[in-house]
């Protein structure tokens, strides 16, 4: 395989420093390693972020995704929650994991839910959802919800976002009990994949405990406008069964994060508005 090693660990570089030049320098002695240890034939790398390399493979079980990372603690804990997951079928199974590499069953199509011609409906979100909520423990989690939101808020204040409504929601929020279910946590359709007849499909948690509308958000904000926004939540909230003002609350917090993520001008301010409650 021609693999671009300097491209790799330019890629990498962001997240990991100058440690992802010596990582990726062990790469192809480790894919080797791997190849010959699960009895693998590699393909194509798949695109990914910076945080970790990805390839298509053929495994004794069949198709496969083989994911390494220089933070092997990252993929300890992905491939933990993924087995918490498991009984859900809404996550891939996990077929071989070792020190900062996992290889996942491979998901066909495997279309991203944001590239797919017609999103799922509210009441195929809400069973996806109703799935992978009731499979995982919630005592499990490697962090709380409120802990997770920190981080979020933390990295949109350095993009520039005014959080100062959404830490107000966050607050009234957290101060009314509700129930705890082990999220996914970062449920951006980008991470959900079609699986055919099997339904969705979830991948990259960043699993954490807490209030099961939080999942729900992003289906909600990658709506086109405000309409759309608006007939996605209620809609899901119902078919779910999840409460719709606590959904619009969870919404509200993370509409100014989404917005500075956005790259189209026209959905980030309806983003920005829908954080206002402007609807």
């Amino acid at each position: 395989m021609n693999l671009d090693l300097d491209a790799i660990a330019n890629r990498l570089e962001p997240r990991f420093g100058r440690a992802a030049h010596r990582w990726v320098g062990t790469l192809r002695q480790r894919l080797d390693d791997l190849v010959e240890q699960w009895e693998l034939t590699l393909g194509d790398p798949l695109k990914s972020g910076n945080s970790s390399v990805v390839f298509r493979c053929v495994g004794p079980l069949g198709d496969a995704v083989l994911k390494l990372s220089p933070d092997s603690y990252a993929v300890r804990e992905e491939v933990d929650m993924l087995r918490q997951f498991a009984s859900s079928g809404r996550v891939p199974a996990v077929r071989e994991s070792a020190k900062g590499a996992v290889l996942l069953e491979a998901i066909h199509p495997g279309t991203l839910v944001e590239k797919m011609p017609q999103p799922p409906t509210p009441p195929e979100y809400a069973a996806f959802l109703t799935d992978l909520h009731g499979a995982g423990d919630p005592a499990a989690a490697p962090r709380q919800l409120a802990d997770w939101i920190d981080v979020l808020f933390n990295s949109a204040t350095r993009r520039g976002a005014d959080l100062s409504g959404s830490k107000r929601l966050r607050d009234d929020l957290f101060a009314v009990p509700t129930d705890t279910v082990l999220l996914h946590g970062d449920l951006h359709l980008g991470n959900v994949l079609s699986g055919g007849g099997r339904g969705l499909v979830a991948i990259d948690p960043m699993a954490c405990a807490g209030d099961p509308c939080f999942d729900a958000v992003d289906y909600v904000l990658e709506g086109l406008d405000r309409a759309e926004m608006v007939r996605r939540r209620d809609e899901l909230a119902s078919a779910a069964g999840i409460d719709v003002g606590r959904l619009d609350a969870w919404c509200r917090v993370t509409a100014p994060i989404g917005a500075t993520y956005v790259s189209n001008p026209v959905h980030s301010a309806e983003l920005a508005a829908f954080g206002r409650g402007e609807y």
